[in-house]
């Protein structure tokens, strides 16, 4: 894989905006101004959320895939649920973090995506139900998430009859799958990552430029003022942001994975995605870059005329990296 080889150019070449994707931030952004900011309380808003999320989806239940099942993974102090979704004849074993400014969100709320990838790439996924801030911050949340696929990997033959395996997540969940990735680099587990997959990450909790300036007038789901809750209640100590396990971008970021990083150019984690891809080529990690003209925030979960094209695309990369 070469690096910072562009990815499918002529499919994101375009800089014309497709009307569905203007309309749906648009959208979007209206009901982020309604629900309103700062919430009453974590608790309400994780209940609010999960409303508003199915709301978006047809008949306002969440998709449940008949694929799915759970199961428990031991950690060194407890255990962490998780949501499995078995390929017939696996390739792999995908890892992943789901997003939700690690305060919000659960391994069930993307059942139609992770489906989409077990069909697109051959690997069996499962994912990670950890424990939210602020209830459990970093580090404790990182090491928890580590201890889990550490686990996963260490028995990824005996219990999913795999050998390869390659890890991913979006928003906050790149963020952690990043960490983790770093921390699986310096002390490997008996399975090695063949390629991480970062949609709109979060790479930087002190904020870069482009998450700093994007108010509620932006459209979207994400705003400034969100980003900054959402760090605060995961690192409350402002001195410890820029640390690099909390804010990957500052981490040394040789001896990676290949790497995909996919980002909408509507998003307010743009300069995230941007700066991040600098610094992989700079430490002459293998990394593609995916840009997605007028995609916003969580733009792949969504059934917009960008989505399908970015996903296969990021199915295809994993596909290669696991073939290689």
């Amino acid at each position: 894989m070469e690096t910072g080889k562009g990815l499918d150019e002529s499919t994101f070449a375009q800089t014309e905006y497709a009307p569905d994707v203007v309309e749906s931030n648009a959208a979007l952004g209206a009901v982020v101004r309604e629900m309103g900011w700062p919430p009453e309380s974590v608790q309400a808003y994780r209940v609010q959320a999960r409303e508003r999320l199915a709301g978006l989806s047809p008949g306002g239940v969440l998709p449940r895939s008949p694929l799915a099942r759970e199961i428990t993974v031991p950690l060194p102090a407890g255990s962490m649920p998780a949501r499995v979704f078995d390929a017939p004849a696996p390739t792999g074993l995908y890892l992943h973090v789901h997003g939700g400014g690690w305060t919000v969100g659960a391994a069930d709320e993307q059942d139609a995506y992770l489906e989409d990838l077990v069909n697109g790439t051959g690997q069996t996924v499962v994912s990670l139900d950890y424990p939210l801030a602020p209830e459990r911050r970093f580090p404790g949340l990182l090491d928890d998430c580590e201890a889990a696929a550490r686990h996963l990997l260490d028995h990824a033959s005996q219990e999913f009859g795999v050998t390869a395996a390659t890890l991913g997540g979006e928003s906050s969940g790149a963020n952690v799958a990043l960490a983790v990735a770093l921390r699986l680099r310096d002390r490997p587990a008996a399975v090695a990552l063949r390629a991480l997959n970062l949609c709109y990450g979060v790479y930087d909790l002190t904020l870069t430029p482009s998450a700093r300036t994007w108010d509620d007038t932006r459209g979207g789901v994400l705003t400034t003022a969100r980003m900054r809750w959402y760090a605060e209640q995961y690192v409350p100590d402002l001195a410890r942001r820029g640390d690099p396990a909390a804010s990957p971008l500052y981490a040394q970021l040789t001896g990676l994975p290949p790497a995909l990083l996919t980002v909408g150019t509507e998003d307010p984690l743009l300069d995230d995605t941007l700066f991040l891809y600098a610094r992989l080529l700079a430490a002459r990690s293998p990394v593609q870059l995916q840009v997605v003209p007028g995609a916003g925030h969580s733009f792949n979960m969504m059934p917009l005329s960008v989505t399908g094209p970015a996903n296969a695309a990021a199915h295809r990369f994993l596909a290669a990296a696991l073939a290689a």
